[in-house]
């Protein structure tokens, strides 16, 4: 493993969890709103039966979805298990991963702030270390792991 993956595994980790937990209580969030305005429907009324088939497929997705992070959580189990990864937070405390488009147009608004700011001046340290901040970010976002096979 490289030095690269093994700085990355860990926040790659955590990213995954905290994507496929949101994306099942998103669902389920779904789930529990369609069955809810079903409830409120004669049993006779066209929009019961398309509420039930909508209901019936969300919950097949959300079943698959479940499976998805019982495989994920086995994989994160086993590199914790031999030493290969860390984990150090739940997934509650892990922020969700950004979108590279957002980061890189922070990282640009910090680089405009940098050359605004005063030599040596307290603007120019922060600016400067929001933008190295902003610089990993996105290269941790767009880089390849290269430990992983390219489609």
């Amino acid at each position: 493993m490289t030095e690269f993956s093994a700085e990355r595994e860990p926040l790659e980790h955590a990213a995954e969890l905290r994507r496929a937990s949101d994306e099942f209580m998103q669902r389920l969030d779904r789930l529990y709103e369609l069955e809810a305005r079903k409830r409120e429907l004669r049993p006779d009324a066209p929009e019961f039966v398309r509420l039930a088939r909508e209901i019936e497929d969300l919950s097949r997705a959300l079943l698959f979805a479940g499976g998805q992070e019982v495989e994920l959580a086995e994989e994160v189990h086993a590199d914790v298990k031999s030493g290969e990864t860390e984990v150090d937070q739940p997934i509650r405390d892990t922020p969700p991963r950004r979108d590279a488009v957002i980061v890189l147009a922070e990282w640009r608004a910090a680089e405009r702030r940098l050359s605004a700011a005063s030599a040596a001046s307290e603007e120019e340290r922060e600016a400067r270390a929001e933008v190295e901040r902003l610089r990993e970010e996105y290269r941790l976002i767009t880089t390849p792991d290269p430990a992983e096979p390219e489609h």
